[in-house]
């Protein structure tokens, strides 16, 4: 299937964490994806502490991890389109 789908056009309204399938979803109006959470290297973290929960900022654009001890780490949303993520892409 092809996807005609932009960074700019992707605007999440909702993230949360799949458990049984180690995932970060989103959802941006009928699109919906996941990232393997684990398979983001710990050093683009910007806390080593548990992330605790999940939330979107900056209108949807990003997708905002909040660690345990108070620190916040961004991830683009556009990791979540086809072919976006790969290990090493927040670099």
């Amino acid at each position: 299937m092809n996807v005609d789908f932009s960074a700019a056009d992707l605007v999440a309204e909702k993230v949360w964490y799949d458990a049984g399938t180690g995932r970060l979803c989103l959802s941006a109006g009928a699109y919906q994806n996941g990232i393997p959470l684990a398979q983001i290297p710990d050093a683009d973290f910007e806390s080593t502490a548990p992330i605790g929960s999940f939330s979107l900022g900056q209108n949807g654009a990003v997708v905002i991890c909040h660690h345990k001890d108070g620190t916040e780490t961004w991830l683009p949303v556009d990791l979540w389109l086809p072919d976006g993520f790969s290990v090493g892409a927040l670099r």
